[in-house]
C-alpha cells in the first residue's frame, strides 16, 4: 500500500520521529529531517556488499553502522520473539459496528503466518490483544485525522488513549503497538487510506514509563486485507516505502508488486531478498557478493522458499547496488503470475517514498495479470527467463539466465566488466 514517509523533528525529543502513513492514489510530500549529519561510513571489508545507510536519508535502504533494532532503539527487533500489543479503539461519533474479536480476525493469525513464512521462522510474532474496544474521550472528528496527518494529531490521540487505558492496560514489555481503529472512523479506504506507522520518538509515556514510540494504526477496510498491517509493521522494523510519494502512478515503474513495502495488494506478497537480508532473515552465506571484476555462475533458490542461495549483490559506487534474485509462485508469493530472475537497483541515498528500489523490466513493452491491480501491472512480467539477458553498461554489469534445474533453482551468469 502506498505510504507517506515523513520525518519531522520533534523539539526536545532528541530523536527523529518517522511517520509512515498510508495514502490513496494521490501524492503526499515527503520531508527529510534537518540537523547535524554523520559522516558516511563505507561497508566493512568483510561485508563489502552490505552498503551502509546514508546519513540524512529517510529510512535509508543501507545497513546501519550500529544496532538500530531492539530495546531503546528506533526500530523493533526483526528476529526472535517480537511482542505486539494489539488494541482496538472507537469514538462517540464512530462507535464500533461489530466486536473486537471480529476486527482482530481480519488480521490474525494471517499477519503472524505471513511473517513466519517470510522470515523462514526467524521472526516469531506474538500479538497480545486486549479484546474490547477502548472508547476514546473525544469524537473522531476532533482529531483532524486525514491523509498524511501530522505528529500533533498523533500525539493528541496517543495521550488521550493513555488517559482512558493506562490504568487498566500494562504497556510494558512490548516491541510495538498495533491500534486497530474501528473501520467506520473516517472515509472508506477506497477514498482515503489513513493507515500509518510512527517510529523513533515517543508520542506519549505511561505512568510506569512505557513509551508509545513504535505504533501502527490501521483504519478502514483496505483492499490489501491483512497485508496492510504487515506493511505498516514493516516500517516498525525499519523498511521504507518503495512507492512514489510525489506521483503515485510512477510506482508502477519502481518496484511494482514485487515487495509488500511497495504495493501490499495485488500479486507479489513477499519481501525482496535485500529487505530480508537487512532484517536478519537471510545470513551472509546466502548472499553472493560480486564486488570485483570477474564472471561467476550461481544457482538461486526462490526468495519464497527456505534455504539455498538467495541473491547476488553487485555494488557500484558507495550508495548503489544491483540485486539479482529468483521469484516463483509459492509461499508469500503464491499469487505471482510470472516466475524468473528479478533484477533491481537499490539506492541507499534515496528517501522512503522517493524510489529507493527500481525493478528492471525484462519485458518493458508488455504487462501481465492485468486483473490484479488496476493500472499497476507493467512490472508483473519483469523477471528474466531462460536465455534472457540484462545489461547495464554504465554499471559494468551483465546478467544472463542460463537455465532452471530439476529442483527449480535458476542458474545465472553474472559478469562484472
Amino acid at each position: 500500500m502506498a505510504t507517506d514517509g515523513r520525518i519531522p523533528w520533534i523539539p526536545g525529543a532528541g530523536l527523529k520521529a518517522a511517520a509512515i502513513g498510508t495514502v490513496a492514489l494521490l501524492a503526499v510530500a515527503s520531508t527529510a529531517a534537518t540537523g547535524p549529519q554523520a559522516a558516511y561510513s563505507p561497508p566493512t571489508a568483510a561485508r563489502p556488499c552490505a552498503l551502509r545507510a546514508t546519513p540524512g536519508t529517510a529510512m535509508s535502504e543501507g545497513f546501519p553502522d550500529r544496532a538500530a533494532r531492539g530495546v531503546g532503539s528506533e526500530f523493533a527487533p526483526s528476529t526472535g520473539r517480537v511482542r505486539a500489543l494489539t488494541l482496538f479503539i472507537d469514538f462517540s461519533d464512530a462507535p464500533a459496528p461489530y466486536s473486537a474479536s471480529e476486527r482482530y480476525a481480519e488480521f490474525f493469525p494471517a499477519v503472524q503466518q505471513w511473517f513466519d513464512r517470510g522470515s523462514y521462522g526467524k521472526l516469531h510474532y506474538e500479538s497480545t490483544p486486549v479484546m474490547r474496544y477502548i472508547r476514546m474521550p473525544r469524537p473522531f472528528s476532533s482529531y483532524g485525522i486525514g491523509r498524511g496527518y501530522g505528529w500533533d494529531a498523533h500525539t493528541a490521540m496517543m495521550r488521550d488513549l493513555l488517559s482512558v487505558a493506562d490504568r487498566d492496560i500494562d504497556f510494558r514489555g512490548y516491541d510495538l503497538v498495533n491500534i486497530l481503529v474501528t473501520p467506520n472512523a473516517g472515509p472508506p479506504a477506497d477514498e482515503a487510506v489513513l493507515s500509518v506507522t510512527w517510529t523513533g520518538a515517543s508520542a506519549a509515556t505511561t505512568d510506569d514509563g512505557a513509551r508509545l514510540d513504535r505504533v501502527s494504526l490501521i483504519y478502514g477496510h483496505d483492499q490489501s486485507g491483512s497485508r496492510v498491517l504487515g506493511h505498516e509493521n514493516g516500517h516498525a522494523f525499519g523498511l521504507p516505502d518503495l512507492y512514489a510519494s510525489d506521483d503515485f502512478q510512477r510506482t508502477d515503474t519502481l518496484a511494482g508488486q514485487w515487495d509488500s513495502m511497495s504495493l501490499d495488494w495485488g500479486l507479489g506478497g513477499d519481501l525482496l531478498a535485500w529487505h530480508k537480508w537487512r532484517l536478519g532473515w537471510l545470513d551472509d552465506t546466502q548472499i553472493a557478493c560480486a564486488s570485483v571484476r570477474g564472471e561467476w555462475t550461481y544457482a538461486l533458490r526462490a526468495v519464497s522458499l527456505a534455504g539455498g542461495r538467495k541473491a547476488v549483490v553487485v555494488p557500484y559506487g558507495r550508495t548503489r547496488a544491483y540485486v539479482i534474485e529468483a521469484r516463483q509462485a509459492s509461499g508469500n508469493d503464491a499469487e505471482a503470475c510470472r516466475e524468473g530472475v528479478l533484477v533491481y537497483q537499490v539506492r541507499t541515498d534515496i528517501d522512503s517514498g522517493a524510489g529507493p528500489v527500481t525493478v528492471r523490466d525484462a519485458h518493458p513493452t508488455s504487462s501481465a495479470c492485468d486483473f490484479s491491480s488496476g493500472s499497476f501491472n507493467s512490472l508483473n512480467d519483469a523477471p528474466f527467463r531462460v536465455g534472457e539477458v540484462f545489461n547495464d553498461p554504465a554499471a559494468g554489469l551483465t546478467v544472463r539466465v542460463l537455465g532452471r534445474d530439476s529442483a527449480g533453482e535458476w542458474e545465472v551468469r553474472v559478469t562484472r566488466h
